[in-house]
């Protein structure tokens, strides 16, 4: 039986300012995507595919991650971060509380957030045991 378990999903971003949006996502994070109607898509790790739409009124709003990469080498997408000039999320206290490189740890879970152009929250993390591959 079909369910949605079994469907791709693709979080849908909106964004203030597409070629602004294009130089974080494809520029600095290096990801590859192609002009679709209604925005750019762009195609990411395991066929998925992150959708950048222009032309509303929501960009920058959420205050929660809108999109998280999976990865077991932190130390190494840090340093891509860094050498590319990307600013990560610093956070003082509480459980999400970051160290001097910006990971905080989650249990066994080290993770890092960056806000992109229109403050969009965006992670980075990597734990244990992969957890979105199947």
């Amino acid at each position: 039986m079909l369910d949605f378990s079994d469907l791709a999903v693709a979080p849908i971003i909106p964004v203030s300012d597409r070629e602004r949006s294009l130089a974080f996502y494809t520029g600095l994070l290096g990801i590859p995507g192609e002009q679709v109607p209604g925005g750019y898509a762009l195609f990411c790790g395991g066929g998925t595919i992150l959708f950048l739409l222009s032309g509303t009124d929501h960009a920058g709003i959420a205050e929660w991650p809108v999109a998280t990469f999976e990865t077991d080498r932190l130390d190494e997408i840090l340093e891509l971060l860094e050498a590319r000039g990307v600013a990560l999320d610093s956070i003082a206290s509480g459980p999400q509380q970051t160290d001097e490189r910006g990971i905080a740890r989650l249990g066994s879970t080290r993770i890092v957030w960056m806000r992109d152009p229109d403050g969009h929250v965006i992670s980075v993390f990597e734990p244990v045991v992969p957890t979105l591959k199947r």
